[in-house]
């Protein structure tokens, strides 16, 4: 039987499926619309259609986000949100056919968390499942040398968590996954436009927010017209929010961020933390376009970030790794 081979990332944010052959040929918000409870539950959308129904539903349907933080909070949800994209890329004439994936999934996470995204996967409707951590593929994807016998860091700042890691001989010498990403800055904006201004924002105009204004530059001076309900007299509102304003929610989370990559260098052996010094560091995730951020990490971490043009995510590293089993097979076992 014909095997139909994916590679799949089910990020906090953002789905992505890459299909042998093919390319990438999926990528869509990890979020699902669901109405009822229990065994009357009924999923109503997901992926872009589900997004679009954030703050616009009735009272009985909910759109969640099973994933946070890089990890399955909600099986079923996961489940039902994957197999909805798995039948996108796999129609129902092909999908009898064997379907086997590679997963990419955060450092760090337990064991009993690896058995969940495998679970989903197979309630999904895939056959087999091999895990990989995804910040490997994230340096396969932006063509990173991890082979040879010399220390790189390498760090993904993403949606839902950043993953950070020193890798040298095809190996993870030292690495974590911490809970900071665009979500988490989303949420702490919706907090300030509440506590300063008394207004009830979404989730997606705090994101609108942060892709218009957040930057790591305080003198950075652009701003964004926003809508939003007052909270006392539930009036609708429109306010208009500077970069300065956001400037000090980015500085503490990318402080935190760069704490956090500090531990991980200088827990590593002398030689490698001498190799990540003398060659820097390799960044990528959406949160790495921010203006400034490629001067606030240079300076806060004292070594040159390197930022590519064109960002190569994890999950084109993946769908190398799918044309080359052999290296699959030896990053699975070495990690």
């Amino acid at each position: 039987m014909a095997s139909i081979i994916l590679a799949i990332k089910i990020g906090s944010t953002t789905t992505t499926i890459y299909r042998q052959g093919d390319g990438l040929v999926l990528r869509e918000p990890s979020m699902i619309a669901v109405s009822g409870v229990g065994h009357n539950k009924e999923v109503k959308a997901i992926g872009y259609e589900a997004q679009r129904m954030v703050g616009r539903t009735s009272s009985n349907v909910q759109v969640v986000s099973p994933v946070v933080e890089g990890v399955v909070r909600n099986a079923e949800l996961a489940t039902s949100m994957l197999r909805g994209f798995v039948r996108k890329v796999c129609p129902d004439k092909f999908f009898k056919q064997n379907v086997r994936a590679v997963l990419c999934v955060p450092l760090g996470i337990s064991l009993a968390d690896k058995k969940t995204f495998q679970k989903v996967c197979y309630g999904a409707g895939i056959s087999d499942v091999t895990i990989i951590p995804a910040i490997l593929c994230t340096a396969i994807g932006q063509n990173i040398n991890i082979e040879a016998n010399y220390g790189k860091l390498i760090v993904n700042i993403g949606g839902g968590c950043t993953n950070i890691a020193v890798v040298a001989n095809n190996t993870i010498v030292n690495g974590i996954s911490v809970g900071i990403g665009g979500t988490q800055i989303n949420t702490a904006i919706e907090q300030y436009v509440l506590t300063k201004y008394n207004l009830k924002i979404s989730p997606n105009t705090a994101d609108k927010i942060r892709s218009d204004v957040a930057s790591l530059v305080a003198s950075y001076s652009v701003s964004s017209e926003i809508d939003g309900v007052d909270s006392t007299t539930h009036e609708t509102k429109t306010l208009t929010i500077t970069s300065g304003e956001i400037f000090p929610i980015m500085e503490h989370f990318y402080d935190k961020i760069c704490s956090a990559i500090e531990s991980i260098i200088n827990s590593c052996p002398t030689d490698i933390v001498n190799d990540i010094y003398k060659d820097g560091g390799y960044f990528s995730g959406k949160g790495i376009n921010y203006p400034g951020t490629e001067k606030y990490l240079k300076k806060r971490l004292n070594l040159q970030p390197h930022i590519p043009e064109e960002v190569k995510t994890d999950i084109w590293g993946a769908g190398k790794l799918l044309d080359d089993p052999l290296w699959l097979k030896k990053l699975v076992l070495a990690n």
